[in-house]
């Protein structure tokens, strides 16, 4: 009985075991890419950090545009970058002062352009 039991649902569990053993292997890929492209992004603006989410990873940089020891309304420009799961593609957004977003975006266009 126990040998026909082992015949039975040993390639069952082979096959699932195999099956996972590639998911994970594709999770670990994915993730490694992911956290490579973030860390990229992150190197690329000083202070920025990073805030892992399922199968994504945000990057938000902020900057206090005053000089230091001005009072007054606090004007920051920022970036938040989306990695996507597997570092393949990303998504950015800036904000802040007309002056700095304009100088962000022709430095981007300009980097694209080379």
């Amino acid at each position: 009985m126990a040998r026909e039991i082992t015949r039975r649902l040993y390639p069952l569990h082979a096959e699932a075991a195999q099956q996972a053993a590639e998911l994970a292997a594709r999770q670990e890929a994915e993730e490694s890419g992911r956290r490579a492209v973030a860390e990229a992004v992150a190197g690329a603006l000083p202070g920025a950090r990073l805030e892992e989410q399922y199968r994504r990873t945000r990057v938000i940089w902020q900057h206090d545009t005053r000089p230091p020891g001005e009072h007054g309304p606090v004007q920051v420009d920022s970036v938040t970058v989306l990695v996507g799961a597997s570092g393949e593609g990303v998504q950015a957004e800036a904000s802040g002062r007309p002056s700095s977003v304009i100088s962000m975006l022709a430095a981007f266009a300009q980097a694209a352009r080379e």
